[in-house]
């Protein structure tokens, strides 16, 4: 099996899902009720199995290996494309999850703007897929020998095993009623080691002077020293979201 082979089985699957989005945006302008238990799952599935999953092994494992070989400009321009709609999907549904919020505060012109960006959705990704299925994918395994593509697709069934005992270790932990993780004693950190740095998708702030105990990320660990693995504690997005803040 080609390392691209579970990402294409994993486009199906979302392509499903978004087409029910697209339903639902149908819904909502025709009755303008919006069901927002499911728009809750709709962007639980979208930042967990589409970005967070699904993404991040593109991104962190396929994409990252086809960095380092001669691509010809056409298709190194393609995975620049990519990578930079992935990100434009990210800031989407960070939107869709504060249009959400709104929503449930009783705003009516929020009931509009969720359907248009539900609308958004349901056109990006069809698009971004066809795009990786039918003019990136295939290409570029001639990039990579057998011996290649048979370590991402083990890299990739790694990654997966890791995010998934992260998610639902958290979740039975909560079930469990297991208290938080103590707050930790802050390091004195100075320099760019001290920079803080902002989740875009969610708006939580990864301080290094605290770390993070809840991934066992020990107090005074900068943000640039933090595991390839490390995910934010909230949303669960990657590294990659995450921005500099300006420290006060």
């Amino acid at each position: 099996m080609m390392p691209i082979g579970p990402l294409m089985v994993e486009h199906r699957l979302i392509e499903r899902m978004i087409a029910l989005v697209d339903r639902e945006a149908k819904r909502i302008r025709a009755t303008g009720k919006v069901d927002t238990d499911f728009v809750l799952s709709a962007i639980d599935f979208i930042r967990l199995y589409a970005d967070r999953c699904h993404h991040g092994k593109e991104e962190d494992i396929l994409f990252r290996a086809l960095k380092e070989k001669p691509l010809p400009a056409n298709l190194r321009a393609v995975l620049e494309e990519l990578e930079a709609e992935h990100a434009q999907g990210r800031r989407t549904v960070a939107r869709m999850a504060l249009v959400r919020e709104r929503v449930l505060m009783g705003d009516k012109a929020a009931v509009r703007d969720l359907a248009a960006l539900m609308e958004d959705v349901a056109r990006f990704y069809p698009l971004h897929i066809a795009k990786e299925d039918q003019a990136f994918f295939l290409p570029c395994m001639e990039f990579l020998s057998a011996e290649e593509q048979a370590r991402l697709l083990e890299e990739g069934f790694a990654f997966d095993q890791r995010l998934l005992h992260t998610h639902f270790e958290a979740l039975a932990d909560v079930r469990e009623g297991k208290p938080p993780a103590p707050a930790a004693q802050a390091v004195p950190l100075e320099g760019a080691d001290a920079r803080a740095y902002g989740c875009m998708v969610c708006g939580y702030t990864y301080d290094p002077r605290l770390g993070d105990p809840t991934q066992r990320i020990p107090p005074g660990t900068p943000f640039n020293q933090l595991p390839e693995s490390w995910i934010c504690p909230h949303c669960h997005a990657n590294l990659k979201v995450f921005l500099t803040l300006q420290r006060p």
